[in-house]
């Protein structure tokens, strides 16, 4: 009778062996494609966040916090914003090298940060090389700009060949929808786009603050992606080179 058990319990143990591997079987066979396309979902979705740059994840990140920005804003309500970023950082970190990128950005940092400090703004965020700062009054940004782009002179002749792109707007801190995104942050990050190596660009709500007090190139009407219609921007004069020509001119 024992002989009998042990067998019958073998078989049986046998046979649901076999059935746990077929379904082990039958579940790898569905699930592997799944896993197979999710992969390559979740690599493309990291492609594309590699790709964006600074500015473009500082803006993701507003998008998502919506943080407040009337503790920078002026008394009716309106914030200039600052956005700067290290023209082609992706070939100058392969040009320097590891350490004296990280040497270079940590030098280029603790200036953006003093000068931000000097003129009364609001480090809003920094993603890697960009940086998004909020003032009250459109003269503090423009000249906390200027002021950044001649001590960064400094760092560009110690060899580094470092030159950053800055783009100043004005506008509402937040809108009757609350949509701060809408239009002073988008449209800030676009003009920084715009903007050649070394250069400030500027909005014309910020030119006509600032125009009686500084030199301003006229850059013309601009079509900025996302921006429904033309833009007019206008660059700072901001070294004794450019002061020069425009004088030349």
């Amino acid at each position: 009778m024992t002989v009998v058990l042990l067998t019958v319990t073998s078989v049986l143990l046998s046979v649901l062996g076999g059935i746990a591997c077929v379904a082990l079987v039958a579940t790898a066979i569905w699930l592997f494609p799944r896993l197979a396309r999710r992969s390559r979902l979740l690599r493309r979705a990291a492609a594309r966040l590699r790709s964006r740059t600074p500015i473009e994840r500082i803006v993701s990140w507003v998008e998502a916090e919506q943080p407040d920005l009337r503790r920078a804003s002026a008394p009716d309500g309106t914030v200039t914003l600052l956005f700067s970023d290290i023209e082609n950082s992706s070939r100058l970190t392969e040009r320097l090298g590891d350490d004296r990128w990280m040497d270079m950005l940590a030098s280029h940092n603790i200036i953006v940060r003093a000068q931000v400090d000097e003129h009364s703004g609001q480090e809003v965020k920094s993603q890697g090389d960009g940086f998004m700062v909020a003032f009250p009054t459109p003269r503090q940004a423009v000249m906390c700009a200027i002021d950044i782009q001649r001590d960064i002179e400094g760092v560009a002749a110690a060899g580094f060949g470092l030159q950053l792109r800055i783009g100043v707007h004005a506008g509402e801190a937040v809108h009757e929808d609350g949509d701060l995104i809408g239009r002073v942050v988008n449209l800030a990050s676009r003009v920084t786009g715009e903007a050649d190596p070394g250069e400030i660009l500027v909005t014309e709500p910020v030119a006509d603050y600032v125009g009686g007090r500084l030199q301003l190139q006229d850059r013309g009407l601009r079509e900025l992606r996302g921006v429904p219609q033309p833009r007019h921007l206008l660059a700072v004069v901001w070294s004794d080179s450019e002061q020069a020509g425009a004088a030349a001119t």
